[in-house]
């Protein structure tokens, strides 16, 4: 009251509002400092229930690779989230008869409720936190609200909700998954390949050359490049047979990229003239992961190609063959009469004697 006295006794205009405004800023800071003070009490808080909850949990969690343990106690509402993190980082890393046990105790608590209230959650972090629980719980019930999470434009989100898809039923999700994954082109290939070896590797190779036949020129590259992270079959090899007649360029580079068999070996030779320097690329990493001795002569050919990153790669690829030794590449670069092929040589060796 005597503040507001002493503010209403102020005549001049101008020092009275200067006085209203200096007060309303302190006003603002002893505010925001409160808040920073709740924030900080409110953290140190959580950070003390989570560790309390992990207490509790972790070797709950822990004794399920044993047995079932007994006298679980009820999960309580503030140790809701750092469970859901536990049981799904268990889940991620144990399987068989201890995942059924897990599954068992997620049952128990009630965890499919909790998660399918986190998927309705507008905090990012929470509903892909339900997202992913679901998915190891193989809760059908979620399959269309996953359908329309793929359809998002969140990369991390609908990658996430594919793999929940292929966690509850891989032989549904990957054959609805295959032609999206052609569209979605945002989606790591490394999460994508790993996501695919979740399936059945007869299926997964049934469904790519079901997808390959139906797709366009233009995206068969794409397609074939989840073959190098994916399971291997050999109809794959018959496959990229029929495929490498193909007059594109891109399509030739990746089955020689991807090539894991004999096939691939003659067709990596086949190609070791190529006018295009990616596919000579190529040629380069498949001669020096299968090639046998007499591909020592292309790889000694190709480190006086025009491109650096093919002399590069077929110098590395040389020195990487089981046969080639240390003494074999210098007698190879002193008989070298390209500079080019000598340079890159020595690089290489001098490459390999600082590791």
């Amino acid at each position: 009251m005597v503040l507001f006295s002493a503010l209403n006794s102020i005549s001049d205009p101008v020092l009275y509002y200067l006085a209203n405004g200096v007060l309303i800023i302190n006003a603002l800071v002893i505010l925001l400092l409160i808040q920073v003070i709740i924030i900080r009490i409110y953290g140190v808080y959580q950070h003390r229930s989570n560790d309390i909850g992990r207490k509790i949990w972790r070797p709950i969690l822990a004794e399920m690779m044993q047995a079932y343990p007994e006298n679980i106690p009820k999960l309580q509402h503030k140790h809701r989230h750092v469970f859901l993190h536990e049981w799904n980082k268990f889940y991620f890393m144990l399987r068989g008869e201890t995942a059924d046990r897990l599954q068992k105790l997620s049952r128990q608590q009630g965890l499919d409720i909790i998660a399918k209230k986190y998927v309705q959650n507008k905090n990012m972090q929470k509903k892909l936190l339900g997202i992913i629980t679901l998915g190891h719980m193989q809760e059908y019930s979620i399959w269309n609200k996953l359908i329309d999470f793929t359809h998002s434009e969140h990369s991390i989100l609908s990658l996430t909700a594919a793999q929940a898809l292929v966690d509850i039923d891989s032989k549904s999700a990957v054959a609805y998954l295959m032609p999206h994954i052609i569209k979605r082109r945002d989606w790591p290939l490394a999460r994508v390949a790993m996501m695919l070896n979740s399936a059945d590797s007869t299926q997964l190779t049934t469904t790519l050359s079901k997808t390959i036949e139906k797709a366009s020129i233009n995206d068969i590259p794409h397609i074939l490049k989840f073959l190098s992270s994916s399971h291997f079959d050999p109809k794959i090899s018959k496959l990229c047979k029929r495929l490498s007649n193909s007059d594109d360029n891109r399509i030739i580079s990746t089955c020689i990229k991807i090539a894991k068999d004999e096939y691939g070996l003659i067709l990596a030779r086949e190609h070791a003239n190529s006018s295009e320097w990616h596919i000579r690329l190529h040629v380069a990493t498949a001669l020096g992961r299968m090639g046998l001795q007499e591909d020592v002569k292309i790889l000694i050919k190709l480190m006086s190609d025009t491109e650096w990153w093919v002399r590069y790669r077929s110098a590395q690829s040389l020195a990487q063959m089981p046969f080639i030794h240390l003494t074999d590449l210098k007698q190879i670069r002193n008989k070298l009469q390209d500079r080019y092929a000598r340079d890159i040589l020595q690089q290489v060796i001098s490459e390999q004697a600082l590791n």
